[in-house]
């Protein structure tokens, strides 16, 4: 079933992003689909994080008792503000908490839809830009855990938004940015002692994306709602299927769905 089921597709940052799309086995380059048919069939089933096979996820990719337990779905998975390994203080499993939160973070300044401010793992770096669609970034910090990444975060959330405007993202290429500019703009705000963590590198990081097409007047296509979609693939960017008649298919969002997929020349 593991193998059946829809996980985010993998990148590697080329002159263009290089999609990878692995399901039922298979391995497909997406890029090399551009401009042909692509099917995707649901099942009427998903599986959770634990192996668990049901109808309806609850939340986030998880079953109801995963979501409420799991240290992998904690409050502080999505506001790393929250996080206290550091302090060695629990909030579900310490051990867990302590590998994941206490490791190398970088906060950054990408522009997909406009300038916004995130974190990630030192080990994901370019591929959480290359997963939210940005065309530029630059790294502000690396800090040595996940609180401390959070916190500066959150000095910045007033001045710069923290989230991305998939809509906007999706209409087209964005206009540059001096992300040099608003980096050093933005430094004045980072809190007294983490200040030491600001990064002297000022390099921009430019990304391009697979698109043939931009939809005009953005339509979301689920599988909750139509157990079939399928449609000329016009791009990618993030982890969104572009497909004519203006729709967009969220790759990331399905995770877990058991799916079968197909490409027609």
């Amino acid at each position: 079933m593991l193998r059946d089921s829809l996980k985010k597709m993998s990148t590697e940052l080329l002159d263009v992003v290089n999609y990878q799309l692995n399901i039922n086995g298979e391995n497909h380059l997406m890029n090399d689909y551009l401009e042909k048919k692509i099917k995707i069939s649901w099942k009427g089933l998903v599986i959770c994080h634990c192996g668990k096979v049901m109808r309806k996820l609850f939340r986030s990719g998880f079953c109801y008792s995963c979501y409420w337990t799991l240290p992998e779905a904690s409050p502080s998975i999505f506001k790393p503000e929250l996080c206290t390994a550091h302090l060695n203080i629990e909030e579900r499993d310490l051990k867990w908490e302590k590998e994941f939160q206490l490791t190398n973070h970088y906060v950054y300044l990408a522009n997909s839809s406009g300038i916004k401010v995130g974190i990630t793992r030192a080990s994901q770096g370019v591929i959480r830009w290359m997963d939210q669609g940005a065309s530029q970034a630059i790294l502000l910090a690396k800090v040595p855990n996940r609180r401390f990444s959070g916190d500066i975060e959150v000095a910045l959330k007033p001045y710069v938004s923290d989230k991305t405007n998939w809509r906007k993202m999706l209409s087209g290429e964005p206009n540059f940015v001096d992300l040099v500019r608003v980096k050093h703009e933005l430094m004045k705000y980072v809190p007294s002692k983490l200040k030491k963590y600001i990064l002297s590198d000022d390099n921009v990081t430019e990304v391009r994306y697979p698109v043939k097409q931009y939809p005009k007047k953005i339509k979301s296509v689920k599988l909750e709602k139509s157990s079939t979609i399928e449609g000329l693939l016009l791009g990618i960017k993030g982890q969104y299927l572009i497909l004519d008649q203006d729709r967009v298919f969220n790759v990331r969002s399905h995770e877990g769905f058991i799916v079968d997929f197909t490409v027609k020349d």
